[in-house]
């Protein structure tokens, strides 16, 4: 029977510049590595989450802009202190 794994497995990973073959990796290690590789995607996520949300933050303040304008809602002008000398 033939082997059935994919022709495109990989057969070493690259940490630290340095290249390790996956069949040497320790259970310790190969669960490193796959923590490694979770953290990495979960910051991934993160980030794209954080775009999202600076995204939507930004629009918000727009329509905030347009809706105080359009509503004809008046800003009160602030008096500033004056230090005296």
């Amino acid at each position: 029977m033939a082997d059935k794994a994919p022709k495109n497995q990989v057969k070493t990973i690259n940490f630290d510049g340095i290249q390790y073959n996956i069949e040497d990796l320790t259970p310790r290690t190969a669960d490193g590595f796959n923590s490694l590789v979770r953290i990495q995607q979960e910051i991934n996520e993160l980030a794209y989450q954080l775009k999202v949300k600076q995204a939507a933050q930004v629009q918000f303040s727009s329509d905030l802009k347009n809706n105080l304008k359009e509503d004809k809602v008046k800003g009160v002008e602030v008096e500033t202190e004056q230090k005296e000398d």
